[in-house]
């Protein structure tokens, strides 16, 4: 390690611009240099200022929700997701370094970098989508339509001014991964299961009356829609369902739909999904689809506490 500690050194010593000649340092020697920076500066550190740290640093502080009840509905929900055709699968606490900025609309800024080229898992779906990707790169099985579900401790780097948005919080998330073959058929099968799946989970947790879908069209996708409105098979058509325009937000490619909670007169929005072009990025092919969703466990269990209040005194005033 010191004859490559030297090495780095006298590269940044030739240059005038450290951050610059830092990024332009090979993978490999920039980890080098990272590891022995921080295990020189955690000879300095006292027992009394990681205390102070645990306290003061909201990225480690453990999070208010009941691990208990947290731990039973991720069980249930991830059994629920298997019998509908989703393998469930347990991800690293870290990702690849740029597995959310390098295929999507995510500054690195709000993912929490770490050492030894990895970053810690900000988002579950862009981890399924590689691995789906090294599915298909290994089988080459343009017939198979591969489908994950997993729950996981996301951690966000962005700060929230909000005190009900924490640094890291429990999220179930699906995946599912396959070809392309026309007419919109996959897209259309895979938003009626996703839907399906997530709109029943949060059916046992509030009353259904109280759920509404809205599906966001994006630039391009006007035949999609007339499809959606008109499939027989469409699991949102006796549902409480809108339509809407958003060509602004580039995260989703052709739809996003969201599972609102209406409490109390508020729009609460619970789940999230629709088809991204990430593995096409991954695998340098166009044909390949992509959709995606989650939703939030810990708000899931906060606002059921609140929604069974709401609906106690909405009973007692009657």
């Amino acid at each position: 390690m010191p004859n490559i500690i030297d090495k780095i050194q006298h590269k940044l010593a030739e240059k005038a611009d450290v951050l610059e000649a830092l990024v332009k340092l090979p993978s490999s020697e920039l980890h080098s240099f990272l590891l022995e920076l921080f295990r020189l500066k955690s000879l300095a550190v006292e027992p009394a200022e990681v205390l102070n740290q645990f306290q003061d640093n909201r990225f480690v502080r453990p999070s208010g929700s009941d691990p208990i009840q947290l731990k039973t509905l991720e069980l249930e929900w991830l059994r629920f997701a298997a019998d509908r055709g989703f393998k469930a699968i347990a991800l690293s606490p870290l990702a690849p370094f740029g597995t959310c900025s390098a295929v999507g609309y995510v500054n690195q800024n709000n993912v929490v970098s770490a050492l030894r080229g990895t970053e810690v898992v900000s988002d579950a779906t862009n981890v399924m989508a590689l691995e789906i990707a090294r599915v298909f790169e290994q089988t080459k099985d343009k017939q198979a339509v591969v489908q994950y579900a997993t729950t996981h401790r996301h951690v966000r780097g962005q700060y929230f001014t909000n005190p009900n948005y924490t640094a890291h919080f429990t999220v179930f998330c699906l995946a599912s991964g396959g070809f392309d073959t026309g007419s919109w058929t996959f897209e259309r099968a895979q938003l009626s299961q996703h839907i399906s799946t997530l709109y029943h989970l949060l059916s046992t947790q509030f009353d259904e009356r109280d759920l509404s879908i809205v599906f966001y069209l994006k630039e391009g996708s006007a035949k999609l829609h007339d499809l959606l409105e008109t499939d027989g098979q469409g699991f949102w058509r006796d549902k409480n369902t809108q339509y809407k325009d958003d060509f602004d937000n580039k995260y989703y490619k052709n739809i996003q739909f969201k599972i609102f909670l209406n409490l109390n007169g508020q729009a609460i929005d619970l789940a999230d999904g629709g088809d991204v072009d990430w593995t096409q990025k991954l695998m340098n092919n166009r044909k390949h689809r992509l959709f995606i969703s989650g939703v939030g466990l810990e708000l899931v269990e906060k606002l059921q506490a609140l929604w069974q209040l709401h609906r106690s005194a909405h009973r007692a005033d009657l």
